[in-house]
């Protein structure tokens, strides 16, 4: 009996969790191979499709409300403790505040593999119509090197969050260190949540110390930036003056590989002024700048499919010292790989039409 995540032009299904047959097959991640090797890329393809075709898994809608709850209401505890404390109101919440942090200079968060288990469980339960991770070429081994850039970044980054679940990318085996903006680390809740899901600071010395263990790193190379030109319905990535990441992967022979997350343009909707200023003033200073608002307020909308496409490995020479020259080279070969990525797959995942910006 063909599997309900199967297509009639899938080769070869690669593997299947558990041997018995399942009463919800929908919900099991299904690896396929696709293509074949001379006449088109062999891509592997994670699908899952969720139970109720017009609702969301309770389970995981709990997971994504906790998870993204925290994310964007952590921010507002110091601010708020501080103006209760200055308006007369009360020096408590203040005083607790101060207290977490002391806690937390004294006895830091560490990884807590139960809250992995549990937030993976969730999130593979399939809150969006299909949820799927695509790679092209091979999946990421853990001994080869791979930097994953993922574009754009959207309003809370659900394709970075999601694939952070999948067997292809978030499976323990994959050996990949998952690094974010450093100014999570300093909000309460958020930065232990991110911590115990063994999320690291994407800060040059953290940078420098996850490659020379030689462990695969994904990251968004666009961060605040991305965020700031997030809009609605378009298929927009800021990547064009973030090259950091390639002299890294210059510096420490790794292998470049760019991902775009389709459906990231209608997790949200977002209001859109003053772009220039956020850009310059409050991206520039490391400030959350997209205003946005989904459904219930902070959950995506969930009536469309996601899908993030892994393009092929782009391999950067070991370059200890790596030139000006070097570095455009192999970031011009990235952005050429991620237009790739989009313009191959956009008429299956998108609309013929779309059209990828560039910022």
């Amino acid at each position: 009996q063909e599997c309900l995540c199967c297509r009639s032009d899938y080769s070869q299904v690669l593997s299947l969790q558990g041997s018995k047959k399942p009463k919800r097959q929908t919900r099991l991640p299904v690896i396929m191979a696709k293509g074949s090797k001379g006449k088109a890329p062999v891509k592997l393809v994670e699908e899952h499709k969720r139970a109720w075709a017009n609702h969301a898994d309770p389970i995981s809608w709990l997971g994504l409300l906790s998870f993204f709850g925290i994310w964007v209401g952590s921010p507002i505890i110091p601010p708020a403790c501080v103006a209760a404390a200055f308006t007369g109101v009360s020096n408590k919440p203040l005083m607790a505040l101060a207290g977490y942090y002391a806690y937390r200079a004294a006895f830091p968060a560490k990884s807590w593999l139960l809250v992995q288990e549990a937030y993976r469980a969730c999130f593979q339960r399939c809150y969006f119509k299909a949820q799927r991770v695509v790679m092209y070429d091979s999946a990421v081994s853990p001994d080869s090197k791979t930097l994953i850039g993922f574009h754009p970044h959207g309003a809370l980054s659900c394709g970075w969050t999601l694939a952070n679940a999948s067997s292809l990318l978030g499976s323990p085996t994959t050996n990949m260190q998952w690094l974010v903006a450093p100014l999570l680390f300093r909000i309460p809740l958020i930065a232990d949540v991110l911590t115990w899901n063994s999320v690291q600071s994407v800060v040059p010395k953290n940078f420098k110390k996850v490659m020379s263990k030689g462990q695969n790193i994904s990251i968004i190379p666009g961060g605040f930036h991305s965020a700031a030109v997030f809009k609605s319905g378009r298929y927009r990535c800021f990547v064009l003056k973030r090259k950091g990441f390639v002299k890294y992967a210059l510096q420490y022979g790794y292998a470049l590989r760019p991902a775009f997350c389709f459906g990231e343009e209608s997790t949200y909707l977002t209001l859109n002024l003053f772009e220039r200023f956020r850009l310059k003033y409050l991206a520039g200073n490391n400030v959350p700048p997209v205003l946005f608002l989904g459904k219930y307020g902070v959950l995506p909308f969930d009536n469309h499919e996601m899908t993030v496409v892994v393009g092929s490995p782009i391999q950067c020479p070991l370059v200890e010292n790596p030139t000006k020259e070097d570095v455009e080279k192999y970031h011009s070969l990235y952005v050429e790989g991620l237009r790739r990525v989009f313009d191959e797959n956009k008429k299956e995942y998108a609309t013929e039409d779309a059209t990828l910006e560039l910022m």
